[in-house]
C-alpha cells in the first residue's frame, strides 16, 4: 500500500509545507520528507514489505507520534536539549499510523524481505518492532544515512544501485549494533570466472543506464548481498565503484570524438550530468574530462607534427 500523505508531495518546502524526494529499485525504496513549521502529516498504512522510519532532524516544538497495531510506541515533542534521531523498525505486516507536526527531516526505507533471508541476524532483527535513538552513535550508521540523504535531495546522481547496497549494508550493520550476536559465521559463495566475465560484460553492455543489484545478481544466481560481497572479494571493489570506473573508460574514448559535447558524453555512458562526469572523472583520472580531451588534442597534434618532419 502506497503512502497518502494529505499535501502535495512535489511542493517546494521554501514555498509549500513540505517537500519529498522518493526512488524506487526492484526491492525496495527510500523516500526523504522535509517540511517546514506550519506542516503536519498523517500517515496510516500496512505494507508487506520491511519499513524503516528515521528521524534525521527535528525544530525545537516538533511533534511526532509512532503507533503500530494499535499501541503507542513514540510521542515525543522536541525541546532545546533533545537532539535524539529517533529510528522506527515496522515488520511486514503491522499496521503504522505515524502523525508529525512542526519542521523537521525524515527519512523511509522500505525493504523487500526475500533480500534478507540469508541472513539470519538481519532476518531475526526484522521480524521485531523496534524503536531506538542511540544508532545514531555508530559512525557506520550516520554515515551511511547521511549519504542516503545526500543523495536524495541531490537527485539521485548515482542512481538505485547505490541506494540498494547502501540500504543493505545499512540494515545488516543496524542488525549487528542493535541485535544479538550471529549464529554462525556467513560464508561466501565465489564467483567464477564464467560468472565473473558474464556480470561483467552485463556491466559493459548496460553502461548507458542504472542497473539494480537485485538485476546483475540474478544473472548468477546470487542474492545481492552475496553477489556484492563475491564481486568485491574477486574485482577488489564493489559493483557501484566498478561501474563509475568502467564509465569512466568509455568516455575516455569518447573523448577523442570532436562532434561529441561533454553533456552528450556523459548521458552516453550514463552518467545523469556533465557535472556528474565531471566529478567521477576528476576523481580517478586526476584532471576533468575537458583538460584530458585538450591534452589528448595536444599529444594528437604533437604526434602528427612528428610524422610529417619524419617524411
Amino acid at each position: 500500500m502506497v503512502l497518502v500523505p494529505a499535501e502535495d508531495a512535489k511542493s517546494d518546502v521554501r514555498t509549500k509545507p513540505y517537500h519529498e524526494e522518493q526512488l524506487s529499485w526492484a526491492s525496495g525504496s527510500t523516500l526523504l520528507r522535509t517540511q517546514n513549521a506550519e506542516s503536519s502529516c498523517h500517515r496510516k498504512f500496512v505494507r508487506d514489505d520491511l519499513a524503516i522510519g528515521i528521524i534525521i532532524a527535528e525544530d525545537p516544538g516538533s511533534e511526532v507520534i509512532w503507533n503500530i497495531d494499535g499501541h503507542l510506541r513514540l510521542d515525543k515533542v522536541w525541546s532545546q536539549t533533545v537532539n535524539s534521531h529517533d529510528l522506527l523498525v515496522v515488520p511486514p505486516g503491522c499496521e503504522l499510523e505515524s502523525r508529525c507536526r512542526g519542521a523537521g527531516q525524515g527519512m523511509w526505507l522500505f525493504l523487500d524481505p526475500q533480500t534478507i533471508a540469508d541472513d539470519e541476524r538481519a532476518k531475526a532483527f526484522a521480524r521485531d518492532i523496534t524503536v531506538d535513538y542511540s544508532w545514531s552513535k555508530d559512525r557506520l550508521l550516520w554515515t551511511i544515512i547521511t549519504e542516503i540523504k545526500k543523495e536524495c535531495t541531490n537527485g539521485f546522481p548515482r542512481g538505485p544501485m547505490f541506494l540498494e547496497r547502501a540500504a543493505m549494508i545499512f540494515l545488516t550493520q543496524l542488525a549487528y549494533f542493535l541485535g544479538g550476536p550471529p549464529s554462525q559465521l556467513d560464508s561466501i559463495r565465489a564467483l567464477s570466472h564464467e560468472k565473473l566475465r558474464q556480470v561483467i560484460d552485463y556491466f559493459e553492455s548496460n553502461l548507458n543506464r542504472n542497473i539494480t543489484l537485485s538485476e546483475v545478481s540474478d544473472l548468477v544466481a546470487l542474492t545481492p548481498r552475496y553477489f556484492c560481497a563475491a564481486f568485491k572479494e574477486a574485482v577488489g571493489r564493489p559493483p557501484h565503484q566498478f561501474q563509475i570506473e568502467r564509465r569512466v573508460e568509455r568516455a575516455k574514448g569518447l573523448l577523442s570524438n570532436p562532434n561529441l559535447s561533454l553533456v552528450d558524453i556523459a548521458l552516453m555512458v550514463g552518467f545523469s550530468s556533465q557535472s556528474h562526469l565531471s566529478d567521477c572523472f576528476r576523481r580517478i583520472m586526476g584532471i576533468t574530462p575537458a583538460r584530458y580531451r585538450a591534452e589528448m588534442r595536444g599529444k594528437t597534434k604533437s604526434d602528427t607534427a612528428v610524422e610529417s618532419l619524419e617524411q
